[in-house]
């Protein structure tokens, strides 16, 4: 897949970001300090993603030459015909919180056409708690830069092939599906190998890594249900 937009862009943020904070340094590592001993076997091939449903989550954490990020998606609710994703980042210097209210996100899976989504509005949390909200106008001007940040919702996937097994902290995944997929961030693009399971929520990827090496991206954990809004 491409991990990822909302990945590439909090290793863009670690690079250029403020000085590393020990204790989110000790919060990605105790994410990636935990492992599953879970085996899944996929039967059939993969295609696509299994349905969305409240309740999904991912959790997903990229090293880039030895700086860690985390990054998690959840479905937490519905709404005027759309879904409720609420993404969270930790990088060795801050946090982030998000949530949008997303349209046509499946229609845009079938036609890989990113034009069918439409982000009715965005909130925003700080680190301080307070939570802000962009819609109308303000967000008509920066939605072209929301829809980047949706890319490893968007599958584009190419050259595909059997992928084995891959085991990451999440557990073993048998049978996985293999192939090339790309992601456009702040106007580059990034293309990676990436592995993918229907035993995986929202997106599906297990694993990915970068084509010159640099970045790989594992799956810490995931969920059928439980997710909820943070705020």
């Amino acid at each position: 897949m491409k991990y990822l937009a909302l990945v590439l862009l909090s290793l863009l943020i670690v690079s250029c970001g403020p000085s590393i904070n020990p204790a989110l340094q000790q919060k990605i590592n105790n994410f990636y300090g935990n492992s599953s001993s879970k085996s899944f076997t996929m039967s059939g091939s993969f295609s696509k993603p299994m349905p969305l449903k409240v309740g999904q989550w991912v959790l997903q954490g990229s090293n880039n030459e030895g700086k860690k990020s985390v990054n998690k998606i959840s479905i937490v609710g519905q709404e005027q015909g759309g879904w409720i994703f609420e993404f969270y980042s930790l990088t060795e210097s801050e946090e982030n919180w998000n949530q949008m209210l997303i349209k046509g996100l499946e229609t845009a899976n079938e036609t890989k056409n990113m034009d069918e989504i439409d982000i009715v509005w965005v909130k925003i949390k700080d680190k301080d708690g307070n939570v802000s909200s962009i819609d109308g106008m303000v967000l008509s001007l920066s939605k072209g830069m929301y829809k980047q940040t949706l890319s490893s919702l968007n599958l584009k996937l190419t050259s595909g092939s059997n992928g084995g097994t891959v085991t990451v902290p999440a557990g073993t995944f048998n049978g996985t599906y293999k192939a090339k997929a790309e992601v456009t961030v702040l106007g580059r693009k990034y293309t990676t190998d990436a592995w993918y399971h229907s035993d995986v929520p929202i997106n599906g990827m297990v694993k990915a890594v970068s084509d010159d090496g640099k970045i790989v991206t594992e799956l810490l954990d995931f969920g059928l249900t439980g997710a909820t809004r943070s705020f």
